[in-house]
Formats: structure tokens, sequence, C-alpha cells
């Protein structure tokens, strides 16, 4: 690790101050329907004969409560009583989780995919199931969409970290989360919930039916299940923090900036060529009415010529970007079991979500281009001229005519021209995806001597549409069609009449374009995504024999998987005419198939001598081969200590695999606009040999010494699959405590370190373009990844996805459980119960090295230059979730604190940037009664003291200026509901 990597140990008096938060936390609040691991306590009775089950995280039949792994268990009161419409809103107030893809992330969401991210380690790296089984994919990513698992059947959830690949297959790298259904509902449960935030804005409605019936006999059950749910968007200017991007200044000062394409259109100059321009006033700043420098003519009402300055004239692009997306959602499940023989049971799984949501960002900003030309390049014949073209325009082009045609041909070249397509409205990317799955199994029990075993053989197929459409685009073909004017009959008309409904169009200025020609120019594309998989599998669990310390339990088991993918784009895509894409899209498809074997085996060491009340090891292992890597084998071990009665000890090593999935290897290649930084530029003082490889690069010599950033300040990285990835390897080791002192007390504490290599990670452009002027290789990877525009600015960067990365997350996690009965203190007569908890984790260590040879960098507790964006989350070193929960008769009373540690400025920011960001802690309220026995009513509110997120800039925060995944950026939001059981 570098010097700039943060130690574990730093501020010493920071750890203390987190456990004296914790202990304070735990004092006040207490215990949700959560728990760190279902233990018995000390002062319970051992019962007669412990009751086998199956622990998420191992296939073993067991007699004990407790795995080997750290579980965390969430109860479905807490889901359901949350007030939230989407599971990730719920789950993430959780430590151990890090916010990925949220209802609040607009255009760095894509298809709005709401994933879970264990430790931090990336979505991907996250196994989700549901009853144990892989669940429907919820675009051609492979991540599961938490919106399409039925909230309302979810008995609980566990979350398990360590040693899950050996005993789930791939993806399971940071561990897994396990939804587990309601298995034998009985009757009716209606619900509806209204919940809206105090502004009025963000509105949601969510109604749910559950139908249960158990078989006459008692020998099965059906349940059925469906939802509607509808929520309103916020947009960023619907926010102070979020309505205009800012910017920190030279004093690290927030200013508010914007884009340089703007409404009306400009034409980037640089300093050198201001001499060489007439009829513009004051385009050399003469009066300093421009406190930074003219950097471009822009075009205002009517077309008239003025200089453009920078940050004065500058666009701002947030106000229509959403902060919370819009949704709507329809759902269906059933879930369903029969016994047809006393020891054989058929099961089955339906699941069906249609889903509909969006991200938005503000109107169409382009380089426009005429066809064949680079982006920003447009020709137009004759444009003094133009009959389209207003007085003052021709004017200009008259006067400049040497400027703009130096080779008198009457084609004036402009170069880069950039314009907001204000007259379009907001580009729109709406996505409808439709999933279903299905499972159907055969499980039950057999005897081999007075053993029994059990097995369990099932199908799975699931299957994924999404549909995205893209609207209000610019249509290059267009473009250059309707600026060749001519001139018949005394009547502008296209030049090109092969053009079908072409219509003359002058793009620049201000209320220029008319509604006719805007609705001309822009142009809707559609792209279907197809995702389907197929899996086969079986497992067979039970005990081989008898040692003098307990019995010998094994697992074996084999499953079948193919996943297969295609993307069809429509042919406006196809046809390369869309002005805003570098990279075309195409019609792609891939897919790879698996087949595994596993085994797992529990041997119990030593029971009932001192010290020991019982010692057993655990193995695993898996052997997988993949049609597009070949041969994987991942394994682990396992100590399981139980010192006496109350407390047990627990730890863990194990290997996992990650094969790259579908997206990895076969997406085609695709362009983003990030916000950068060049060094070519000359307020950032390249020294000579860097100023040799920013020639050598393109930029022009004239330009070399006065080079200045492009209106956009950003550019395009690109990036797609790689067919020759290979699969990624890490190394996890957890080791715990679990102490029941006393009745209705737990503690569980439990270390983690867990470190990937070859990580499979799209290479940041940012860092390709410093590790480029750092090496100083101009035939590097890293130099050969940047291309310039004619006027010598980065116009994209190529960021390939490849094996090159390595990830080591390191920590600790502590819960501690206290249930106290209030008999004295119940409501009418009924006892009352008091329950405690907090759940804490420290984040000693979140490094990544990003590419061979360089330094690490430490991001646990940072935030800004790599460690945040408006993709990258941010990791604090401290969190916590801490409740409170009254019980008595038909009241219960929860009372919830989320707290967030403060973060720091990452050492590899700009220096500006502003400094360490404050903790934060939100205070949750809910309220349920049973007015009847079969009628609740209840409600809540998030967020009461309408905490604002902390303003972190565009550089460290986005578009939005904070880190929407993680901090609460809608504001205080109440809730109000009712449900019927019978």
């Amino acid at each position: 690790m570098d010097e700039t990597a943060k130690e574990p140990g730093r501020h010493a008096g920071t750890y203390r101050r987190h456990l004296f938060v914790g202990a304070a936390m735990a004092a006040l609040l207490g215990a949700t329907p959560l728990h760190a691991q279902e233990v018995p306590t000390a002062a319970d009775p051992e019962p007669e004969q412990a009751e086998e089950i199956t622990v998420t995280g191992s296939r073993l039949v067991r007699r004990d409560l407790v795995a080997t792994s750290p579980i965390t268990t969430v109860g479905e009161e807490l889901i359901s009583d949350s007030g939230n419409v989407t599971l990730e809103s719920t789950l993430n107030n959780f430590p151990q989780l890090t916010p990925d893809n949220t209802s609040t992330t607009n255009q760095s969401g894509g298809a709005g995919v709401l994933s879970v991210d264990l430790r931090s380690l990336g979505a991907v790296r996250t196994l989700v199931l549901v009853d144990g089984k892989r669940f429907i994919p919820g675009d051609v990513t492979g991540l599961v969409d938490l919106a399409a698992i039925p909230d309302r059947l979810i008995d609980r959830v566990e979350v398990i970290t360590g040693g899950a690949s050996a005993v789930y297959g791939s993806d399971a790298v940071a561990g897994a989360v396990n939804f587990v259904l309601k298995r034998d509902f009985e009757g009716v449960e209606a619900s509806y919930q209204y919940g809206e935030t105090t502004r009025r804005d963000g509105i949601s409605h969510k109604a749910d039916l559950v139908l249960g019936v158990n078989a006459p006999d008692g020998r099965g059950n059906v349940t059925a299940y469906a939802s509607y749910t509808r929520r309103g968007a916020i947009f960023m200017g619907d926010r102070a923090f979020s309505a205009n991007p800012l910017l920190a200044d030279a004093q690290g000062v927030f200013q508010p900036f914007g884009s340089g394409n703007i409404p009306g259109g400009l034409i980037g100059i640089n300093t050198t060529q201001i001499p060489q321009l007439n009829g513009i006033p004051d385009l050399n700043n003469a009066s300093g009415a421009c406190p930074v420098a003219n950097t471009g003519i822009r075009f205002g009402q009517n077309g008239e010529p003025l200089p453009y300055c920078r940050p004065r004239d500058q666009f701002n692009y947030a106000a229509p970007n959403f902060l919370l997306r819009p949704l709507e959602r329809y759902q269906a499940a059933v879930n369903a079991h029969y016994d047809i023989a006393s020891n054989v049971e058929v099961y089955g799984q339906f699941f069906f979500t249609r889903k509909e949501n969006s991200f938005q960002q503000a109107a169409e900003a382009v380089t426009p281009s005429s066809s064949g030309q680079s982006p920003g390049t447009v020709l137009i014949p004759n444009a003094d001229t133009n009959p389209l073209f207003t007085d003052q325009q021709r004017a200009f082009f008259a006067a400049n005519r040497g400027f703009f045609d130096p080779d008198g041909d009457g084609v004036f070249t402009l170069r880069n021209v950039g314009r907001r397509f204000e007259e379009f409205g907001p580009r729109n990317v709406s996505y409808t995806a439709d999933s279903f799955g299905l499972t159907g199994g055969l499980r039950g029990n057999f005897n081999v001597g007075e053993r029994r075993w059990n097995w369990d053989a099932f199908y799975q197929y699931h299957q994924s549409d999404v549909t995205a459409l893209r609207q209000n685009l610019l249509s290059r073909s267009r473009t250059t069609a309707g600026l060749d004017v001519v001139l018949v009959g005394g009547v502008p008309q296209c030049r090109n009449r092969e053009v079908s409904g072409c219509i003359p169009v002058n793009i620049f200025g201000t209320g220029t374009l008319t509604q006719a020609q805007a609705d001309f120019l822009s142009v809707d594309t559609t792209t279907r995504d197809r995702f389907d998989r197929t899996v086969l599998g079986g497992a067979l669990s039970g005990e081989l024999f008898d040692l003098w310390a307990g019995p010998v339990a094994l697992a074996l088991g084999a499953e079948y998987r193919k996943d297969r993918f295609s993307t069809n784009p429509d042919e406006v895509a196809l046809s390369n005419d869309l002005a805003a894409i570098a990279v075309p899209p195409v019609v792609n498809s891939g897919e790879f198939s698996v087949r595994e074997i596993f085994g797992e085996i529990r041997v119990p060491l030593l029971r009932d001598v001192p010290l020991i009340r019982e010692l057993a090891v655990e193995g695993a292992i898996r052997y997988a081969d993949y049609s597009t890597i070949g041969g994987v084998t991942t394994w682990k071990g396992a100590v399981d200590w139980q010192v006496t009665d109350w407390a047990r000890l627990r730890g863990n090593y194990s290997r996992a695999i990650r094969a790259p999935n579908l997206n990895e290897l076969f997406a085609p290649v695709s362009s983003g606009f990030i916000g950068g930084n060049d060094p070519c530029v000359a307020a950032n003082r390249p020294s000579a040999a860097q100023k040799q490889l920013c020639l050598a690069q393109g930029v022009p010599q004239q330009f070399i010494d006065t080079l200045e950033v492009g209106g956009s300040q950003g550019f395009d990285r690109l990036s797609g699959g790689n067919a020759n990835l290979t699969e990624e390897s890490a190394d996890t080791f957890t080791v715990g405590a679990v102490l029941t002192p006393f009745r209705g007390f737990a503690l569980t504490i439990d270390y983690f370190d867990i470190k990937v290599d070859d990580a499979i990670a799209q290479v940041d452009a940012q860092q390709l373009i410093n590790t480029c002027f750092q090496t100083l290789d101009a035939a590097s990877l890293a130099c050969t990844s940047i291309t310039r525009n004619d006027s010598g600015n980065i116009e994209r960067v190529s960021a390939p996805l490849l094996n090159i990365a390595s990830r080591r997350v390191r920590g600790l996690d502590a819960t501690i459980d206290y249930r106290v009965d209030l008999d004295r203190f119940g409501i009418g007569g009924d006892p009352g119960t008091l329950a405690f908890q907090i759940v804490g984790t420290w984040q000693f260590e979140d490094s990544n090295v990003p590419l061979e040879g360089l330094p690490a960098v430490e991001c646990a507790g940072f935030y800004g230059g790599p460690c945040s964006s408006d993709s990258v989350r941010i990791t604090p070193d401290f969190r916590a979730f801490a409740s409170a929960t009254y019980s008595s008769g038909p009241l219960t009373v929860r009372n919830q604190l989320r707290y967030i540690d403060d973060v720091e400025l990452s050492p590899l920011s700009p220096p500006n940037q502003a400094g360490t960001v404050a903790a934060e802690t939100y205070w949750d309220l809910f309220l349920g009664f049973q007015l009847r026995e079969e009628i609740e009513l209840f409600g809540g509110m998030n967020n009461i003291l309408d905490n604002q997120p902390p303003i972190l800039g565009f550089a460290a925060g986005g578009d939005a200026n904070t880190n929407v995944q993680l901090y609460d950026v809608i504001g205080r939001q109440f809730y109000l509901g009712a449900r019927l059981r019978f």
C-alpha cells in the first residue's frame, strides 16, 4: 500500500468515538426483527430433540443453529414496516451492504436494476438467492433486480459473508443474500400504503394481495401474490443542493458551473484565434466583462454572434435530471408444495414482474457533425448567403470567410461546434422490463439404516426482456441535409431532396429553430435485450456415521446452468446516425454453460471436555467447468468451537472464484460522457516532456502553450466486453464469536478479510490519462487509449475491461441484541416488551490496485478523486444501524437510527476540493396499531429531522453534487397504510 493509503490505526480518537457512538446508540435504541444469528440464549432449556435444519451458507443438514460463516437475518416486519416500496432501500440501511444501484441513481443506474453489494466489492460479486436458488436476472448484466422479488412473501432475509462460492458457485465472492419465502401462509392479506415527502413530491402508492390455502389433508399449500406499485419522480431542480452543478474554485469554494453545450450553439475557439475573427464585440474581453476568458462564439437571440464566457454562459443541465426515478410495477407470484407421498414432496414457484422506470437528462447536448466529419465539425455550403440564416449571421460569416473557408470553395467549415437542443425537450431513457421465472422440483428423504438422508432435484427457467426507448436525440444525417439550403422559387429548401420530409434548419441561435424544424431533427431509438437461463440441479445430504463426538454430515450435488443473452437495436441506432453516440451499437448475442459438482462435510472432533462443549471442522469443494474459461475449483475450510453453553467461536478460510459474466464477455463497445482533467491544458502547467507527449497525441503546435479546457469539461469513455477475460480469484478469511451470557442478550463479533486478484475491472479513464502522463510512454496502453479532437482537447478515452485489478477489504462486524419484558408497562393489561439492537461495521481497508505496477488506492473513509463520483460509491470506515421496539397488545412503536461516519478528502483529489464531510445520523419512526384482529393501521416517517445530504460538488458527487446512493437525498418522508387479514 502506498503512503497515501489510510492505515487501519489512523485517528485512534476516531475509533474511540465510534465505540462511544455505538454504545450510546445501543443504550438508547434496540432490536427490530433483525438478528445477527438465530442463537439460543444461555437460559433457554435445551430441546429434547434438536430440529434438523439447513443453514444458509451450507447444504449440510445440521442440528445446531449457528453457521461457521457470519449470517445476519432480517425479519419480515422490518421490510413491511419500513415504508419503502423497493427492497434495496431497506437492506442498504445495514452496514455490511454498500448501496449500489438505487432508486436515486439516475443515468449511471442504467436500466434501473436495484442491486445489492456486500462489502463494497461490487454487485457482481454478491450472489442473490431466493429459497437457496438463483433468481431471475434483471437484464443482460445478469444482476438480480431486487424490485422483482415479492416483498410481502418474504419470511426473512439472510445475509452471509465468506465461504459461499464453494457452496453456491460463482458470483458469491463477497457472499450471498438469500430471500426465504413464506411456506405455509393461510388466509387473505390485503394491504395498501401511501407515501410522499413533506415537499409534496415522490408520491407513492403500493397495493398488495396475498392468498394462501392449505390442502384439506394438510399435505401441502398454495400461496399466491399480486402487487401494484407506482411512484412519482423527484427532479434535481427540486432540491437546493442539486439544483445546479457545483465545482470548487481555486479557494475551494463551490461555484455554479455547467455545460459548454448551450442552447443556441457555440463555436469553441482558442485565445490564439481571437485576433483572427471579426465582427464580435469585446471578443478579446477588453472590458473585463468575462471573469475568466472568452473561449468561444455563441449565438444568442435571432442568431446574434456573441462572445462565450466560461463559466458565465454555461448551461445548468442538472435541473431536469431525476433525483428519484419514477417507477410503475406489476407483480404476480405463486409458491406451492404438496406431499405426493409420505417422504416425497413436489414443489413449484412462479414469478412475474413488469417494471417500468426511466432516467432523464437535460436536452440533447452534442458536438453535431456533418456526415463523414469528426465530432464537432459542421460543413455549411455558402454560409454567407444561406437564406435561412439571419442578416447578423450572414454578415458574421462573410466577415470571417478567410477563417472558415480558407480554400475558397464556398463550403464553410465550423470546428468545435457544440449545441444544446433544448427545443427537443429532456432526453429520457425509459425501460420496460418483463421478467418471469419458473422453478419446479421434487424433494424428499429416505433412510439408510437408522440414518435419514435428504434429497432435492429441481429445474429452473428464467427470462428477462428489457426494452429501452431513448427519446429526443439528434440525427446526424438530418442535420447535414437541413443545413444545406438553397432557394427554389424564392423559398428556402433542402438541396438534398432524397431525405424524406427534409426541412431547412438553422441550428445557430436561440429562437431560430421552429417546432417543425426540431421535430425533423430529433429521432427516437429502441433497443430490445433478452436474457434467459436454464438450471438443472440436485443435492443429497445426510449423516455418514457417528464418531465419539457426534455424527459426520455430508452433502453432495451437481448443477448445470446455461446463460444466454441477445441485444437488438433498431435501424436508427444501427445506422450510426445518432449524433451523440460515438460508437454505434450492434446486434449482439452470447452464451456460456457451466457444469458443476460439489461436496461439503462436517466432522466433529471433540465434545464435552474442558473448555470444549463441541469442536468440529467443516470443508467444502466445488469444481466447475465453464464453456468460456475451462475448469476452476473453489473450496473452504471452517472451524466451529462451542466453548460453553453461551460462548461459540468460529473461523472460515475459503478460496472463491468468479467467472466473467455475459455482459463482461460480450457487451458491445459503448460510450458515455464523464468529467475529467487533461494534463495538456495550460492551467495544469505541463512539463516540457509532457508537452512533447501532448504534441504526439495531436495537440496543435500553436496551442501547446495556451490549450484551454474544452467547453464540455469532459470526454467520452468507451467501454465494452472482452472475450479474453479469465476468472477472478479471492481469498476470504473470517473469524468471530457468538456470546449469549444471559437470557435475551446476544453479542456477535466477526472480523473479515477478502482479497480479490485478477479482478475484472474497467480501467478508470482518468487513471489511464494520469498513468500516461506519469510514465510518458506514448506506446503504452494508457497513452494509446487517448484520442484528441482538432483543437487538442481529449475527445474520448478507451477504457476496456481487463483482469488487471486487485481489491482488498478488511473490517469488523459487531451486533448487540437485548430483549427485556416490561410486564408493568403494558397496555390494557397486556405485557410489554422492549428490544434493543445495534449493528455496526468498521471498514479498516477498501483498497484497489487499478493497474499493475501502480500503488494501492485506499478508499475506506475517503471521498473524492478515485473514491467517489457519480458512479463510484463512498465507503465510510464506520456505519451503524440501531433501533428500539416497544410492543404491547395492539401497539408497536419502533425508533431507528442510521449512522454514517465522517469521510475525509482523498489525498488523490484535487487540492482545491472541500475537506472533511461530517458524520450523518438519520432518525426514522414507525407506529402500528391493531385496530381489530383483522385490521391493522400503520404509518411512519423516515428522516424525521429532514437532514440534507452533504455537498461534495460535481467532481466527487456527480450531477447531484452528492453521493446519492449513500446519503438520503429525498428528505423527510411519511407513509400511511392499512392491512386486512382474514
